[in-house]
């Protein structure tokens, strides 16, 4: 008889395959029953991914959140190079606030995977970042729907522009070391 894996891979999905995130959220001991192989953990890992970034919107951040949270427990390139190909093919007519959201994702994802990408992706994203940085400064405050200052602590394009000019030292400091 073939085992049910749906209980397990739910919880294991919603923790983000994270053992702390499991125990923290009280069903790790339930989880640790079911005796999960580590392949078939990994294999939900990499099906969740996947699906995360086919999911990477302007519209909706909960993906590219979401792959954020996962690679703060797992280190699989693909969540970074995915991240960088979307920012790249599609941020170009995003509004103020997605690119520097995503932007601030970029950095935090550059900081986790400096040791397992090559240096030339590293750049690519460092660079991708930096422009992104460089345009919410530079253009004008553009916002969609629903995307109001307020929700991120701004009130005005000159803290965007402040909170952008802190997000650029933080990532040249970084490089720097």
């Amino acid at each position: 008889m073939e085992t049910d894996w749906s209980v397990p891979k739910g919880l294991f999905v919603k923790h983000y395959g994270s053992a702390i995130q499991m125990h923290h959220g009280g069903v790790f001991a339930e989880y640790k029953q079911w005796d999960v192989p580590q392949e078939l953990e990994q294999s939900w890992m990499e099906e969740r991914i996947h699906q995360l970034t086919s999911e990477l919107s302007i519209m909706n951040w909960g993906a590219v959140d979401e792959l954020t949270s996962i690679a703060r427990y797992h280190a699989n390139p693909l969540i970074i190079a995915a991240i960088t190909a979307f920012v790249s093919r599609q941020l170009t007519s995003a509004d103020s606030m997605v690119r520097l959201v995503y932007a601030e994702r970029l950095i935090e994802l550059i900081k986790r995977y400096e040791s397992i990408i090559p240096v030339d992706k590293l750049r690519e994203a460092y660079q991708l970042t930096m422009n992104l940085l460089e345009d919410v400064a530079t253009k004008p405050l553009v916002l969609d729907p629903g995307h109001e200052l307020k929700q991120y602590g701004l009130k005005d394009k000159r803290g965007l522009n402040l909170r952008v000019e802190k997000n650029k030292e933080e990532i040249i400091r970084y490089f720097r070391n």
